[in-house]
């Protein structure tokens, strides 16, 4: 039943986002030129590894300093989370789900124990899930995270599931308004 919910609720955004998704790219395209999407991999479920999608936000212009290669716009895009719009896709083709622990990094993922990794492996990764509805802030710790994934893989459920979905906008929301200086700097 969630594979079936992830589809539909996925064609619905992207339909209705099909606008605004647009707009992104015709102005990541303006601002800073191509790709507009941006690709890595990532581990996924059982440990498959497949590319993840983003809009992107980093800037062409090579430089270690991660504050000079963001931009005004991609700063909103980060900030709303409106990056991981593509991700859609990546639910479509079954690589993700909307409520899942977050898709790591390889390079990330091989800081967690092993036991740790099987454990949240076991589901789909996804968009949003308890790590991302529990936001702190940016010094959390990749142990406390680790923690909050491993709690939705023990507990997922339809009924989890669709509570999460319900909570990210509230979170999303709160999060910006609360944050929403860091964009003017």
């Amino acid at each position: 039943m969630i594979r079936i919910s992830d589809i539909l609720i996925s064609i619905v955004i992207l339909i209705i986002l099909s606008p605004l998704i647009l707009i992104i790219s015709i102005l990541i395209l303006i601002i800073d030129g191509f790709p507009i999407i941006y690709k890595q991999t990532r581990v996924g479920q059982n440990g498959h590894k497949f590319t993840i999608f983003k809009f992107r936000t980093m800037s062409n212009n090579i430089t270690k300093n991660e504050n000079l290669r963001l931009n005004y716009f991609s700063k909103i895009l980060r900030r709303t989370s409106l990056d991981e719009i593509p991700q859609l896709i990546n639910i479509l083709n079954k690589d993700m789900s909307i409520v899942g622990p977050r898709p790591l990094p390889e390079n990330i993922e091989k800081k967690i124990s092993k036991n740790l990794r099987i454990k949240r492996r076991k589901i789909l990764p996804g968009i949003t899930g308890l790590s991302q509805i529990n936001f702190t802030g940016k010094n959390r710790k990749l142990i406390e995270k680790i923690k909050l994934d491993i709690k939705l893989v023990n507990n997922y459920t339809l009924i989890n599931y669709f509570k999460i979905i319900l909570k990210t906008p509230i979170v999303l929301v709160k999060r910006f308004l609360k944050n929403k200086s860091s964009i003017i700097k």
